[in-house]
């Protein structure tokens, strides 16, 4: 039963509420009452919750030596003891056919989403984790990546904008992530996370994270007032107004960050009651936009 955990753990089922970005789509699209989009989405949403597994526990053999010295990530399963190495990478290759075969199921062009998905964090694990820059741009890569794919699985035309949001609000959040473990772990972070921290100077990072956060809200105001947005989306002219939330939400992380207790996303929801109260009237504000006003 322990085994059996353990290997629960690898997987990482809590960040699966990263792929809700799958779900992007079948909102903004209002689908949710169509029963065969939603069932589309659903499919969608499991798949990539597969495939991301799977990259998980391959990267957490990848980073096992990593981990074994970070405070928290040493933990892991891997890093630990608890899972083998060679029984993570039988689990990552069992998760991710089984992802391409629900996708394939979705259909074979959302099978090519979640392929092109895998194909570059397989990349993301072998080395380009170790390029900064260049290691983030590839993460939120993969969140346009998911977005993009939700749309393909229930037939609809994602708009640009969103995506560009999706880019640019990943952006920052990578950024965030490594300004907090900058600060948390200070000469140890080269140790954890083995890149070149050289380029992640306070300095830099800031700016990074205040260019990616500044285009990520801007993106997203342009999103709520596109032609398209209020003509197909909302049909009104009153989405501008969750931009608020969104606001706030951005620089709450960007605090966070700076203080070093930003982590991942989905560790803010867990133990930053503000920031998950921003998500929710955020979430309240535009379901009730599209689908009651």
């Amino acid at each position: 039963m322990k085994a059996l955990v353990n290997l629960v753990r690898l997987s990482r089922p809590s960040h699966w509420l990263k792929n809700g970005f799958v779900l992007a789509a079948l909102v903004f699209a209002r689908k949710v009452t169509d029963a065969e989009a939603v069932v589309r989405a659903a499919g969608a949403f499991a798949a990539f919750c597969l495939a991301s597994s799977a990259i998980y526990a391959l990267n957490d053999v990848v980073d096992r030596r990593e981990d074994a010295q970070h405070p928290l990530k040493r933990n892991r399963p891997v890093a630990s003891g608890a899972v083998g190495a060679g029984l993570a990478v039988g689990l990552s290759v069992v998760l991710a056919s089984a992802g391409v075969g629900l996708a394939l199921v979705v259909g074979r062009a959302f099978a090519a989403t979640v392929g092109a998905y895998l194909v570059l964090m397989l990349a993301y694990v072998a080395g380009l984790r170790r390029v900064a820059i260049l290691d983030v741009l590839v993460i939120a890569s993969g969140f346009v990546i998911r977005a993009y794919a939700g749309g393909v699985a229930i037939h609809v035309e994602v708009s640009y904008w969103l995506l560009l949001c999706t880019l640019t609000l990943s952006l920052f959040l990578g950024f965030a992530k490594r300004e907090s473990e900058r600060v948390a772990l200070g000469e140890g972070a080269a140790a954890a996370r083995p890149l070149a921290w050289g380029l992640y100077t306070e300095r830099t990072l800031a700016h990074m994270m205040t260019v990616s956060a500044g285009l990520a809200i801007v993106t997203y105001m342009l999103y709520t007032v596109s032609e398209r947005t209020i003509r197909e989306v909302a049909h009104h002219e009153w989405m501008f107004i969750t931009v608020l939330p969104v606001l706030y939400a951005v620089f709450r992380f960007y605090h966070m960050a700076i203080t070093g207790r930003a982590g991942d996303p989905v560790d803010m929801v867990r133990r930053d009651p503000a920031f998950v109260v921003a998500l929710v009237v955020w979430l309240a504000m535009v379901a009730g936009l599209l689908f009651v006003v």
